[in-house]
């Protein structure tokens, strides 16, 4: 009997046919989506993201599919197959093309190890998931700045070391330094998202207690909006309406409150602390005497001043002073807020404000948590506020009804360097150097308005809410009042360079140095005139690139010149140059030529400056007192601070000064030390510092039995 099999042998032939249908492998998707393979998905992303030619997107996607097919691929991620895209676009020679494409991130191992271990990038950092997260992220922002939001030639001079574009990690989406007014929120409450959509809303604060965490609340604020300090001026002037009638103990109480919620609050980037500052006055000045109070619950009150409460201004200073001087419950100095005391002709030299000027300097011997900033100068303004490690905002006469108002608020928008002694090495005679230096601050002038257009592009579009705020009638951010600051690193070495002596060792380096920074100042003007921008001229912190330009100088063709002037340890690769204007850290010289050198500098630096003074003992506060009123009314220093090296001993809470290898109570040794010292003026532990700045910790020189004038 003959039967007829039906024919399933074609059928089966085709799929044999077609085995890509079958063969081709499922993607994992960046949404974390298990999907099919399919080609058109490569042209249409292409074609959404780069200028490539459709016909040009088909071929590739040809190509990749063709070799997902050839190497037995099952399965692959879709960021593994926008790298075979983006060899193929190379070997088509489309680099602009796989420019566009390409991602942005980091290595598995760089993940792995930024998960498993501290970087030493940032002293202020503690290894915990916060960091861990932010690091992750500024890796991707950073790269992103660099590759598609800088052009080619402002990006290269970065890589080159011939400038440095600080703050990368948040370039796109945050303004550097905050100026807080505090009236501001005492007025109007705070809306710490900006919208009141995700926070509670607040009413202005009717007691002391609320008003105090209040501000905290703002500072905190503040600190998610910008990628460097948050600092208020005038602090305990503005405060003072709050506490009239409060006995003394509860006004220490809120001083307390609030110097521990600052300095203990882990809601800065990464989990930090919020690098914050306040700004004291001795009692109250006359720039702010007649201006109308802003009383509990935000009430202004016809002919009620500030000047009505200079008393009470004054019990908040000494409180402050008090719980700075018993220090945190560990017995170390409170690393945050960092306090600045105002120095004023007005109260100077008058008895009534002598005991509060000690209470300072008490704190100053025991920790050197005080900053001073110097007003008596003839070419410093009434109103600056001190902030950050050393920037300074100072306030032009078109403020003033902004001072009148309550609205003293903007900060520094940004603050990017220049590689000095980079200039030297290439420069063949001082007209060159000049030359060399207008072409980087040309450079940084385009990366500043780059960095405007990104931020004003994210405030329309409602990504920056706290700064958009408009509760007074104004935006909070005002992009017309923010200044704009360049910054040097390695004066000290450049003059070096050219002259074959730093700044200290003789008068013809030094008088260098001078026309370089008032060279610099010049240009700084001519952009103000020509862009109707505010252009200031700062020292640069330098915590990393002072490091990182040293590096690179010594790996380039001018490595030869750098060996002779980088500090630091040359054998170990621990190099660095010398901090912006300041004289070399190592230099053994009388304290008084130290202030006078780098006060010299000190009227053209209108954005940011400090001078360090390290301290080898707890020197008399009395004595460090009339040094201190020596040098505000006898030099042109404008801001300075005393700082202590600090070794605190976990095994038994002993804390000493200096940085010690041995306990002197309990005979622990390192592994049960920690050290604590300021790394660029603000303190941290020193075991998260880089490499460098523990070699120039341990080469600095610190001053003993100074305090003398002579």
């Amino acid at each position: 009997m003959h039967v007829e099999v039906p024919e399933r042998i074609p059928k089966v032939e085709v799929l044999k046919r077609k085995p890509d249908i079958v063969e081709l492998p499922t993607v994992v998707t960046s949404e974390l989506v298990i999907e099919p393979y399919v080609e058109d998905k490569i042209v249409n992303s292409l074609l959404k993201e780069t200028k490539i030619e459709k016909e040009a997107a088909v071929e590739i996607a040809q190509e990749v599919r063709q070799f997902l097919l050839e190497n037995k691929i099952r399965e692959i991620s879709a960021s593994m197959v926008r790298e075979i895209c983006v060899t193929l676009l190379l070997k088509r020679g489309l680099k602009e093309v796989a420019e566009q494409y390409c991602r942005v991130g980091l290595p598995v191992t760089d993940v792995t190890q930024l998960i498993r271990e501290h970087t030493r990038e940032n002293a202020n950092l503690v290894h915990n998931p916060e960091t861990i997260h932010k690091l992750l992220a500024d890796a991707v922002v950073r790269e992103y700045t660099l590759t598609h939001i800088l052009p080619k030639h402002l990006a290269k001079a970065h890589l080159q070391g011939l400038i440095h574009i600080h703050k990368m990690d948040y370039f796109p989406i945050r303004p550097y330094c905050a100026s807080a007014d505090t009236r501001y929120f005492l007025k109007y409450g705070v809306i710490s998202d900006g919208v009141g959509t995700h926070v509670a809303v607040t009413k202005p604060a009717k007691h002391a207690e609320v008003a105090v965490l209040h501000l905290a609340k703002a500072y905190s604020a503040l600190q998610i909006h910008h990628s460097g300090a948050v600092g208020t001026d005038f602090f305990n002037v503005f405060l003072a309406p709050y506490v009239q009638g409060l006995p003394y103990d509860r006004i220490k109480q809120l001083m307390q409150m609030f110097i521990f919620e600052m300095a203990s609050m882990p809601a800065s980037r990464g989990g930090q602390v919020v690098f914050s500052d306040v700004n004291f006055e001795l009692g109250i000045p006359k720039i702010v005497r007649d201006i109308p109070a802003v009383l509990p619950s935000g009430v202004v009150k016809e002919g009620v001043t500030y000047g009505d409460f200079e008393e009470e201004a004054q019990q908040i200073f000494r409180a402050a002073m008090e719980v700075y001087l018993e220090g945190d419950g560990a017995g170390k100095p409170f690393f945050f807020p960092k306090a600045c005391i105002k120095l004023r002709r007005e109260f100077i030299d008058k008895d009534e404000y002598d005991q509060l000027l000690f209470q300072a300097h008490e704190v100053a011997s025991k920790f050197g948590t005080p900053y001073f900033l110097n007003l008596i100068p003839d070419y410093m303004p009434d109103v600056v506020l001190a902030q950050c490690c050393r920037v300074l905002v100072k306030a032009r006469k078109e403020d003033y009804d902004d001072l009148v108002e309550g609205r003293l608020r903007g900060g520094q928008f940004c603050n990017n360097t220049v590689n000095l002694p980079r200039i030297a090495y290439e420069a063949k005679n001082e007209k060159e150097v000049y030359e060399l230096l207008r072409e980087r601050m040309e450079l940084l002038k385009e990366v500043t308005f780059v960095h405007r257009r990104e931020i004003e592009t994210r405030l329309k579009e409602g990504s920056l809410p706290f700064l958009s705020m408009t509760l007074d009638g104004q935006p909070y951010y005002r992009m017309d009042k923010v200044y704009h600051s360049i910054g040097m690193v390695g004066l000290n070495d450049m003059v070096q360079q050219i002259t074959g002596y730093q700044l200290h060792e003789s008068k013809d380096a030094w008088a260098l140095g001078l026309r370089v920074v008032q060279e610099m100042n010049n240009i700084a003007k001519e952009f103000e005139e020509e862009t109707g921008l505010r252009w200031v001229l700062s020292q640069t912190p330098a915590e990393t690139t002072a490091t990182r330009f040293a590096v690179i100088d010594l790996r380039s063709r001018f490595a030869g010149e750098a060996k002779k002037v980088v500090k630091g340890d040359l054998e170990k690769g621990a190099v660095y140059y010398s901090n912006s204007t300041h004289v070399n850290w190592e230099a053994n010289i009388p304290l008084i030529d130290k202030v006078q050198i780098e006060a010299s500098f000190h009227p053209l630096l209108d954005g940011g400056l400090i001078t360090a003074i390290y301290l080898g003992e707890h020197p008399d506060p009395s004595a460090l007192m009339e040094f201190t009123k020596r040098v505000a009314k006898n030099t042109l220093s404008a801001y300075w601070c005393y700082s202590l090296d600090f070794t605190q001993c976990r095994r038994c809470g002993y804390v000493t000064i200096g940085i010690e290898d041995k306990c002197a109570k309990c005979g622990a040794t390192q592994a049960d030390l920690e050290w604590f010292a300021k790394v660029v003026n603000y303190y941290g532990r020193v075991k998260d510092w880089h490499t460098a700045k523990q070699v120039e910790l341990r080469r600095r020189h610190r001053y003993k039995g100074a305090w003398g004038w002579s």
